[in-house]
């Protein structure tokens, strides 16, 4: 019973969340709406920040999992890059509360101490995966001689600067299309980064 209490509290706070944001919500609230006692959530979490660190670690895993899933179907370094992008993609559009969850985390909850240098850690494993694809592009020598952690920092950033203009609606006003960014995006990676 107490580990469906667990997963009730979870699957509370990541509705919550995505609607009002970390500041927006309390214990309270996220047992109210699950039905428990707050006694209920503190036997399982330490506080709300413990919740919200969970949720973003349980997102980060996952795409971590959708990253290394899409490398080991692709053969070239090059395509493994585009299918760490096609993850971000997928996954913007498939756990868009997780994506919005994650991608606040720096608004809200880094601003009430070093618990968010955890999560920051944890999401180190994205550029991580994305590093380990470059340094073997680099071993094969079919990708020339860069920083396979900066390249990963910068690939990352290009990404979520576009999935940002996504969700500003930029993209839509300048009519492009995703399938338009991917081709740019694998040509850029491809003449950029080709040995």
């Amino acid at each position: 019973m107490r580990k469906n209490n667990r997963e009730r509290i979870l699957e509370t706070a990541r509705s919550l969340l995505p609607r009002y944001g970390y500041s927006g919500i309390s214990i309270r609230a996220i047992a109210f709406r699950a039905r428990l006692t707050t006694g209920a959530i503190y036997f399982h979490f330490k506080n709300k920040r413990d919740i919200y660190k969970t949720i973003c670690y349980e997102a980060i895993d996952l795409m971590v999992t959708r990253m290394r899933e899409g490398i080991a179907g692709r053969s070239t370094p090059n395509q493994k890059l585009i299918s760490i992008y096609d993850t971000y993609m997928e996954f913007f559009y498939r756990h868009r509360d997780y994506y919005n969850i994650i991608m606040e985390y720096k608004a809200h909850y880094g601003t009430e101490g070093s618990g968010s240098d955890e999560i920051a850690q944890k999401l180190t494993e994205l550029t991580r995966v994305t590093e380990e694809t470059i340094s073997l592009g680099i071993r094969e020598k079919r990708i020339r001689e860069l920083n396979p952690l900066m390249l990963s920092v910068f690939l990352a950033a290009v990404t979520e600067g576009m999935l940002q203009y996504k969700k500003l609606g930029l993209l839509d006003a300048l009519k492009i299309s995703d399938d338009q960014f991917r081709s740019f995006m694998a040509e850029i990676v491809d003449i950029g980064i080709h040995s």
